[in-house]
């Protein structure tokens, strides 16, 4: 015999509402449909006593239940001691309410490994101010969004799409969409393999920071890269990393035989105390006569750093952060001076940079200073 529509909803809720209650405004689901076959299941676990209601004792029958409620009680259910056809009918709730239980951190048999195979998508949008005393401040935006997929246990892939810095302040520079990244990485031989066109970041930055086509192969802190930048750079490099007596120890090898380049480096970082760590980095191109020195400190808490850099023209590759760093202008002759840069969470998923670069020519002559702004933001 069929409930009538007043004990039916009783029964709902008394199934699907845990010991505390989600208040509707937080509450991102629709309503369940009231003909959905759940509500049979759910009073068929309320009435064995496997679920309960409120915190305070009652059902609330006039209350309107959510998706999200309903998966509550679903969980509190699967702590419970059943039987065999108790265990069935929360198996089967627990099915219809996957996504609203691993939501909440609930593992649903098989929900997991699904989850896993499917490709995920993400990505970040980028807003860029650049200035420059004497060089007109430009402003740019770039968004990119990546795709990640599981190919087997051993093999997965990646690929993004990128829009290049486009400019906003109506003037040229804009770029179109591209795809900056494609890649698969597998494992092997107890080593980590990712071939394609891929992100390469080298000696904190300084010799690489941004794509290249390549073969890189890591195991623990150590990997080598072996690949092409464009058809006129082809490039091979090893980094080792490890910890040194509580310091963070780096040494790279860089060799870019197109332009006889080879660079060695090595660059630490150790905490002075919780708040305050001390950075301190060497690079140097024996062929070019050239070497790079920089030391400064970091402010943890505060994300704010300080650090002197001494360059010489080719001791850094041209590839790097600084390279790549908006109105480099002459940097690429060498420069001398001090860089601050305060990093800083402003919202979920949104950060801030603010760098101010004070540089010389090698030869004393003042290169104005540089301001950078980022607000960078993850989807």
């Amino acid at each position: 015999m069929k409930m009538n529509k007043r004990m039916l909803k009783v029964a709902v809720v008394s199934a699907l509402t845990v010991a505390f209650a989600v208040p509707a405004f937080a509450n991102p689901f629709t309503d369940v449909p009231v003909k959905h076959w759940s509500y049979d299941a759910v009073n068929k676990l309320a009435q064995a006593g496997i679920v309960d209601g409120y915190g305070d004792g009652t059902f609330k029958g006039d209350k309107t239940v959510t998706r999200y409620e309903m998966a509550q009680m679903v969980a509190k259910a699967m702590t419970k001691s059943l039987n065999a056809d108790q265990k069935a009918t929360v198996d089967q709730l627990s099915k219809e309410f996957a996504t609203e239980l691993n939501s909440m951190g609930v593992k649903v048999e098989g929900l997991q490994k699904q989850i896993d195979n499917q490709v995920k998508i993400s990505g970040n949008a980028r807003l860029r101010h650049l200035s420059q005393e004497g060089v007109d401040e430009t402003n740019d935006f770039r968004a990119r969004v990546s795709f990640d997929g599981k190919i087997n246990d051993d093999m997965k892939f990646n690929a993004r799409l990128t829009s290049g810095n486009m400019n906003i302040d109506g003037g040229t520079g804009a770029s179109t969409a591209s795809i900056d990244t494609a890649n698969v990485t597998f494992n092997a031989l107890g080593l980590t393999n990712t071939i394609g066109r891929q992100d390469v970041y080298l000696g904190e930055g300084n010799l690489f920071d941004t794509q290249m086509n390549a073969f890189a192969s890591k195991i623990g802190g150590f990997k080598v890269v072996a690949g092409s930048k464009d058809a006129e750079n082809k490039i091979y490099a090893a980094e080792y990393g490890t910890n040194l007596l509580g310091a963070n120890v780096v040494a790279d090898y860089y060799k870019n035989d197109s332009k006889d380049q080879t660079i060695f480096g090595a660059s630490a970082s150790m905490p002075l105390s919780s708040a305050v760590s001390a950075n301190a980095s060497y690079y140097s191109n024996n062929d070019a006569d050239a070497t790079a020195v920089s030391y400064g400190v970091k402010f943890n808490k505060v994300g704010l750093s300080a650090t002197y850099k001494n360059v010489d023209q080719a001791a850094y590759t041209g590839f790097g952060t600084i390279s790549n760093d908006g109105q480099k202008g002459e940097l690429s002759t060498g420069f001398k001076g001090m860089e601050y840069q305060y990093d800083k969470a402003i919202a979920k998923n949104t950060a801030l940079m603010v760098k101010y670069q004070d540089f010389q020519k090698k030869d004393g002559t003042d290169m104005g200073g540089r301001t950078t702004a980022v607000v960078n933001v993850k989807f």
